[in-house]
């Protein structure tokens, strides 16, 4: 199972360091309507807890969705945009291709010189994999992580 989620754990290690590098104000981030926090599975908790660790005032919060994932990653780069945030993709690189190919996204924004946010967003079958299983069948799991340094 690790290898097919592997990169997601680069994806959050890049995380970690483009959060590091940040300092301002915290800015607030945006949320999703309707969605519900759930507790990180075990799988999940070593980088929830790295990145918490390596990042000032972070936060790292699980939620599930019964939108699917597109209408997820669509409603938040829609949020993001309306606040003010500059879309900061580009710099993932190719990384993200072998995670958006399970039908998972991943977006990472930047307010002013001190604050970044990203949002990695699973389907259902991939939540169950990573150990939610209470993710309605068409719905998603997505991660928020925020901070600054």
């Amino acid at each position: 199972m690790f290898r097919r989620f592997a990169p997601l754990f680069a994806i959050v290690m890049i995380l970690s360091l483009v959060l590091v590098a940040c300092g301002d104000e915290k800015a607030t981030v945006p949320s999703y309507a309707g969605a519900t926090t759930v507790t990180l599975p075990a799988s999940l908790q070593p980088v929830a807890d790295s990145l918490k660790t390596s990042v000032k005032e972070s936060s790292v919060t699980a939620f599930k969705s019964a939108d699917a994932p597109d209408k997820v990653k669509s409603g938040f780069a829609d949020q993001f945009k309306k606040d003010g945030w500059e879309d900061k993709a580009s710099t993932l690189g190719a990384d993200t291709k072998s995670l958006e190919a399970t039908g998972a996204f991943i977006l990472l924004y930047q307010k002013g010189s001190g604050n970044a946010a990203a949002v990695v967003g699973f389907p259902a079958q991939v939540a169950s994999a990573l150990g939610v299983t209470d993710v309605a069948a068409n719905g998603s799991l997505y991660i928020v992580i925020s901070g600054k340094a």
